[in-house]
């Protein structure tokens, strides 16, 4: 009896593997780059830019005396806005945002790409005795602002002797407070590393050394008073060096004549 072998059909056939495990292996480098792309376009965008852009630039613009403008960030720009105190103070305004830097991955780069003023001219004087006093006053106010903007009177770590890097700039700040009229108070300003009451300590002893350095240069002595107030008034971010080197800082502000 002759035997027949009989081949099954599919025994035959080359399968090729079952396509699915490849096509989820190769979409996934797609999904996560669709999600990093929807991440970088949201939350960074305007929680993380326009929040380090305003916040930046709003810290700058306050401490050098800027605090009667307005800010909002779209993005990278930046729009000022309010009621100029003195002609061309809209101007600087304008000048010192498009100078802030913000942080980054490359270091510090400029924060807004463009800063656009709207600003309304000064309201003229009003009438009475009190108006030009006062008007003096934050004119003398915005003009130490103005001399300190970029720069910050130098103390050695943890002391209140001042850098003979400051010189120069001391002698800027005491023509500044001899043209002004009343009394000067000089603020000085700590950041949180240290005990409170050491910080508070080093604050006045460093408005103090501020105050004598510019006896010094024939400021007279009745003529300016001292305060300090530790870390309790931050202008920048303590979490990093260069928001907590911003906020060791010395302010000066008029105070109207008795």
């Amino acid at each position: 009896m002759q035997s027949v072998a009989v081949l099954r059909p599919h025994a035959l056939l080359w399968r090729n593997p079952p396509v699915w495990p490849f096509l989820w292996r190769g979409l996934l480098p797609l999904a996560a780059l669709a999600l990093v792309a929807a991440f970088a376009v949201g939350p960074v965008a305007h929680d993380w830019i326009e929040g380090s852009v305003a916040r930046e630039t709003r810290s700058r613009l306050a401490a050098a005396g800027f605090s009667w403008v307005s800010l909002s960030a779209s993005g990278q720009t930046v729009t000022l806005s309010g009621e100029e105190p003195a002609a061309g103070a809209g101007g600087r305004a304008v000048a010192l945002a498009r100078a802030v830097t913000c942080p980054s991955w490359i270091g510090r780069v400029s924060c807004a790409a463009t800063v656009v003023g709207r600003f309304a001219a000064p309201a003229p004087a009003a009438s009475g005795s009190m108006a030009p006093a006062l008007s003096a006053a934050q004119l003398c106010e915005r003009s130490l602002a103005e001399a300190l903007a970029g720069e910050q009177i130098e103390f050695g770590s943890g002391s209140a002797a001042i850098g003979t890097r400051s010189g120069a700039l001391l002698d800027r700040l005491a023509r500044e407070v001899r043209s002004c009229p009343g009394v000067i108070r000089i603020d000085g300003h700590t950041d949180p590393v240290g005990r409170g009451r050491f910080n508070r300590g080093l604050s006045e002893a460093r408005a103090a050394a501020v105050r004598d350095a510019l006896v010094a240069r024939g400021v007279p002595a009745e003529r300016l008073r001292t305060r300090g107030f530790a870390a309790r008034r931050p202008i920048a971010d303590n979490l990093t060096e260069g928001g907590r080197a911003r906020n060791r800082r010395i302010e000066f502000h008029a105070l109207s004549a008795d």
